[in-house]
């Protein structure tokens, strides 16, 4: 169903609500309905003379509930032991190969004619009336031969989207695909960047110190293209884009016929228009993707070279300054030359043999392994003077070098190997000359492979939000109050008012970020809010997530689509939630230098929020699935309106598919995507937090044994 078969129906009105971020007015504090107090657990002094000795002591603990207390620990922190980082890369999902959420966009593009990639469609348009058709048995409307037809169009496409029921497909219409890359791949498919200007800044992937995880990120993206590239995904994607196609012939015989019948000359062509929305929709996915990392490796690399030129205004005549500043410029200029490589002939979908898509003389509808051919032959023509000089010496150096892979060598002698910059590393002339060789050269092979770049437009989402908020504003709802975003609980009840209009402040700083690098985000940052539910108003107990959920459920019915209050799941700001905010951890990722071959990453311990899920999974498909998952998780408060909502509100992603990435974090916290060098250095700190509270809790429950005999 989508959002023009809502548009159909009546819209009820929702009742008044304060939003941010026109600022809630302060709540006079509202003295709990109950509070639990326990001298016992208190800090203070007790009414006795004397302090609590070992007696005392030991009757507290003999009163407390261990199981409860570990229970609820790991709520807080995290139950780290029972998961890893292997069972998060081994984990995987079921995906549709046409994914249900572009298939629902294509009524923005058949009614609306708003193009993935800009501009207007080149065939006429359905009229409202005929998309409601596609979901009508043929004999409620359609003229003969079709009146004698008991289903509808889209009943004959439900095996497409997960439905075995009367399944004439002859080849699978859905795969296996990693849990660990859902999240990016689901950005990519709804068309939106990698990470915004604030995100990328904030993980200080911009400083070449850190080109590791822009390397990673990288990669992780190939893995999803090299995937839609495959040749048995290309072939059972083309056999069920070619099914459907033959449902949309159909459909479009017994419209034309009715078009006919109304005197309308002009004809439908579905299939044209289908072929025409699923090329913008993987041109568009490709292209934004290209480019946004073509520009982040160009930053990077600027950055590096910048760097290594007043490395060497320092050294002087200090060769092995020299050595140690080129050797640290190579690395991570070189890595991410052989990503960024790979990003010009990997990064698109071929579209040969796909019905209604006509021929093309684009490289990038050739199979992967034809344009990686076509590249590295047209690379290999190009002048690389000064690559090859590196290379040779680097060679003559490898003959007097131990190798690495020796069976005797020590961790320490290995170090100091990775890190030794030989006498190659001192030709300056060489490595600057290799920067500028490198840049033409790729630059100049990139665009014989892929053309010219087409100017990008405002990411899609975007252009069918504002669309439907004017749909709504011109249907009753007020321009100055109606607002995209989402509904949040308050569920922390201890703060006085300066408290709470400090982390107001503080919240909405997080929440309302720029947007840089979102191609239309500036256009609707005026319509961006929260609605604010105070859980005091309502009898909801501090912290009570299922009373809030039962609240949610009956006070926000309307369906969730894009360009207004997202209705499937809400926020809440809870004791952790609102600690994370007023007392904020360091972003700093290590105290020290990181063993080999682990890497800190910076900004995964800013403010959260907790996103509570409202549907209800079936038991085996969480453990399967989502194991771990209780319908709720925390999520960086930065990403509430630039990820989360596109992410939720066009339905690429539920929260459960966000939850293994967040598992994994110290805290549980979904911080967007996340590669293997951080999610290596969360597992290293998770094997030593487990081994600890494990040995905690062991004590406890020895002692407390001991105790009672």
């Amino acid at each position: 169903m989508t959002f023009w078969s809502y548009s159909l129906r009546s819209l009820a009105r929702r009742p008044h609500i304060v939003r941010i971020p026109l600022r809630a007015p302060v709540l006079k504090p509202v003295r709990p309905t109950c509070s639990f107090q326990s001298r016992k657990y208190s800090s203070a002094p007790s009414d006795s003379k004397k302090p609590p000795g070992r007696t005392q002591r030991d009757e507290n603990l003999r009163n407390l509930d261990i199981d409860e207390i570990e229970k609820r620990m790991k709520y807080l922190s995290g139950d780290h032991a029972t998961w890893d980082h292997e069972k998060l890369k081994k984990l995987s999902y079921v995906e549709d190969l046409l994914p249900a959420t572009i298939y629902e966009g294509f009524g923005d593009y058949a009614i609306s004619g708003h193009r993935p990639g800009g501009g207007r469609p080149s065939f006429p348009l359905l009229t409202q009336e005929e998309f409601v058709y596609l979901d009508t048995p043929y004999n409620q409307w359609a003229p003969a031969p079709y009146n004698d037809l008991t289903y509808s169009c889209n009943d004959k496409l439900m095996p497409l989207f997960g439905t075995d029921e009367n399944n004439e497909l002859k080849m699978s219409s859905f795969s296996r695909f990693s849990a660990r890359l859902r999240p990016l791949k689901a950005k990519m498919w709804i068309g939106t960047v990698p990470l915004t200007q604030e995100r990328w800044l904030a993980k200080k992937m911009d400083d070449p110190e850190n080109y590791h995880m822009l390397f990673e990120l990288i990669r992780d993206i190939l893995t999803v293209f090299a995937y839609l590239n495959y040749h048995q995904t290309l072939d059972h994607t083309r056999y069920c884009f070619n099914w459907l196609v033959d449902k949309f012939v159909e459909f479009e015989g017994a419209a034309n016929l009715l078009r006919e019948q109304k005197g309308i000359q002009e004809k439908l062509n579905l299939s044209g228009m289908w072929a025409e929305y699923y090329h913008d929709v993987v041109s568009t996915m490709s292209n934004r993707t290209h480019k946004w990392i073509v520009d982040r490796v160009e930053e990077v690399q600027d950055r590096a070279f910048a760097d290594y030129n007043a490395a060497l205004q320092k050294a002087g005549d200090d060769q092995e300054a020299i050595a140690k500043a080129g050797k640290k410029y190579y690395e991570c200029v070189q890595d991410l030359n052989s990503a960024v490589t790979k990003v010009d002939y990997v990064l698109g979908v071929p579209m040969t043999g796909f019905k209604g898509y006509g021929s093309s003389e684009s490289a990038l509808d050739l199979p992967l392994q034809v344009r990686r051919e076509a590249y590295m032959n047209m690379y290999g023509t190009k002048s690389s003077t000064h690559q090859k000089k590196i290379l040779q010496a680097q060679d003559e150096e490898a003959k007097s070098e131990p190798p690495l892979d020796r069976i005797s060598i020590t961790f320490e002698e290995r170090t100091k190997l990775l890190q030794h910059a030989g006498p190659r590393f001192r030709d300056k002339e060489a490595f600057i000359g290799h920067f500028h060789e490198g840049r033409k050269n790729r630059a100049e092979t990139r665009l014989a492979l892929r053309g010219k770049p087409s100017p990008l437009g405002e990411e899609h989402w975007i252009t069918i939000l504002k669309e439907r908020m004017e749909f709504y504003l011109a249907n009753g709802r007020d321009r100055k109050t109606h607002r995209w975003g989402f509904v949040w609980y308050r569920l922390t009840y201890k703060q006085t008012d300066e408290e709470w209009a400090n982390f107001l402040a503080k919240f909405e700083a997080h929440v309302f970020k720029s947007g840089r690098w979102i191609d239309g985000w500036d256009t609707i940052t005026d319509m961006a809010g929260l609605t604010f539910v105070d859980g005091r108003d309502f009898g909801i107990a501090e912290g009570d997530i299922g009373a809030a959920k039962e609240h949610f459920k009956s006070r926000f019915p309307m369906l969730p689509t894009l360009g207004r209050m997202w209705t499937n799941d809400f926020l809440v700001i809870d004791d952790q939630s609102y600690d994370s905010h007023m007392h904020a951890k360091s972003e700093d990722p290590s105290e020290g230098p990181l063993p080999l071959p682990f890497r800190g990453s910076y900004g995964d311990n800013g403010p959260h929020v907790r996103l509570v899920d409202t549907v209800e999974y079936p038991q085996e498909m969480l453990d399967e699935l989502y194991p771990g998952y209780n319908g709720e998780l925390k999520v960086l408060s930065s990403l509430v309106l630039e990820e989360l909502y596109p992410l939720l509100a066009t339905y690429a992603i539920r929260p459960a598919g966000l939850w293994p990435l967040a598992r994994l974090h110290p805290q549980e916290v979904f911080v967007g995507h996340t590669v293997n060098v951080q999610e290596a250095w969360w597992e290293w700190n998770r094997i030593e937090k487990t081994s600890m509270m494990t040995a905690f809790w062991e004590h406890l429950r020895k002692k407390k044994t001991a105790m009672d005999r």
